[in-house]
């Protein structure tokens, strides 16, 4: 064990003549290091790329009304279609990653939803434009989940919740750049060169993750990969670390029987409330946000604030949320996964109350409109780093991808309810106060999730 001392003396590992350290273990006690930074800016920057090519179509249909003559139906059409498309991809690529790994899919998604996106731009009619649309979409649902998973299957246990609120800021980050370029291309070039943009961006990152995103070193192991593979990847993590001091058989469920992944994981008796209850939040916290983002101008406009305000509103959101989609991760990380989350929710719901019952003036507005981006983005940041940590190993992928797709079914909920609403004479302040119910929900959900995991702790040990 000579040289496994020696090198815990560099790299400031504990290990004993006595144990080996597990995979985790290892991660857990090693510095960060330079290919794990890596490793966290490429799923920074994949996240980035989702927000801007998801980003990208909204400005798209503006201008195909324009131009082709486009009905409001097909539009409408193309954006539900869109959505089920997202919520189909993240459904089917969370199992499948389950199976075969994180870092593959990750890569064909990539390629997948360029390529799309190129179809896309060089499209000629409505039809071809939708299908692309809904292929791109596939993809790009797939992609998001799968960052999250293998970014946090490389993270420390105690710094998780922040290194994954950091690597999902790119996402609102990617929305923010997208109003950039379209309002630089689409003037000049046309909405055609957007598109062609989008794939440009996804063609100049894919080399970079082919050359710096490894396999998950801890799912390796869950599906009894080769050894060397492992020790290839973790040697890069920890230069000159004895890689015999380091358990790279995996922990043998008792019995010797494999552990059951994917589906059946998290449907099965010990895990499904869990399943169901992380679903739920995060369904709501996308249902509310996607509210929040159609129904803010609605407000901003009754109080006859012209579009220079109402744009500003809509800005201090989205600023909003960047900071609380960082704000949440080292929130977690000093006070407690749930005590977060949970405190976020219930902000939030506060916050949908002031927004309902006061006398609004811009000002307000603007401090409301940036609170509520804070706790709600953030929220929804959260429910990531808490889902990575919640699911097990054999069945992260497809507990975090159909996370994912709750969320999209919450978007999709939340835009025909809001129209049910509008439709029965609600106004917009009832709305508002109607949400913060579901919000409230969620902050009890949030409590049961952290009882039941600690009941289940307790009863595995």
């Amino acid at each position: 064990m000579a040289i496994a001392n020696e090198a815990s003396k560099t790299t400031g590992l504990r290990t004993s003549a006595s144990s080996r350290l597990t995979v985790q273990e290892l991660l857990n006690q090693a510095p960060l290091g330079n290919r794990r930074r890596v490793i966290i800016l490429l799923g920074f920057l994949t996240m980035t790329l989702e927000g801007v090519e998801i980003g990208l179509w909204g400005f798209i249909y503006p201008q195909i009304v324009t131009q082709w003559g486009t009905s409001l139906a097909t539009v409408t059409t193309m954006v539900t279609l869109g959505v089920v498309g997202l919520t189909v991809g993240s459904m089917v690529a969370g199992p499948l990653s389950d199976q075969i790994g994180r870092r593959l899919p990750i890569i064909v998604g990539t390629a997948g939803f360029g390529l799309a996106t190129l179809g896309g731009a060089l499209a000629q009619n409505d039809l071809t434009l939708g299908i692309f649309r809904v292929v791109a979409c596939l993809f790009l649902g797939a992609v998001m989940p799968l960052v999250i998973t293998l970014v946090a299957e490389f993270a420390p246990e105690k710094r998780k919740a922040a290194i994954v609120a950091i690597t999902f800021t790119g996402f609102p980050l990617g929305t923010v750049i997208t109003g950039f370029l379209a309002s630089t291309i689409i003037p000049t070039l046309g909405w055609h060169w957007l598109l062609g943009t989008g794939t440009l961006l996804a063609l100049i990152l894919l080399p970079a993750l082919l050359w710096g995103l490894p396999e998950s070193t801890v799912f390796m192991i869950r599906r009894g990969g080769r050894t060397e593979n492992v020790t290839k990847v973790l040697s890069a993590i920890i230069p000159g670390f004895d890689m015999k001091t380091v358990d790279l058989t995996g922990a043998v469920p008792s019995g010797g029987a494999k552990p059951v992944g994917g589906v059946r994981a998290v449907l099965s008796k010990k895990l499904v409330v869990v399943s169901l209850l992380i679903w739920l939040c995060y369904f709501i916290c996308a249902a509310v946000v996607y509210m929040f983002l159609n129904y803010l101008p609605l407000i901003v406009k009754q109080l006859n604030i012209d579009a220079a305000g109402t744009g500003n509103v809509v800005s201090m959101f989205g600023l909003g949320g960047v900071i609380g989609a960082l704000a949440i991760g080292f929130a977690m990380e000093k006070l407690g996964k749930y005590v977060s989350l949970g405190a976020a929710f219930t902000l939030a719901a506060g916050a949908a109350w002031i927004l309902a019952s006061v006398n609004l003036t811009l000002p307000l507005l603007l401090v409301l409109g940036f609170t509520i981006g804070v706790v709600l983005v953030g929220a929804n940041s959260g429910m990531n780093a808490l889902s990575t940590s919640v699911f097990p190993t054999e069945a992260r992928a497809t507990g975090v991808s159909w996370m994912h797709s709750f969320g999209k079914a919450g978007s999709i909920v939340s835009g025909m309810l809001g129209g049910v609403m509008l439709g029965a004479g609600w106004g917009v302040d009832q709305i508002f106060f109607a949400l913060a119910i579901p919000l409230l929900a969620g902050a009890a959900a949030v409590g049961a999730v952290r009882a039941m995991t600690i009941r289940r702790s307790r009863a595995d040990s």
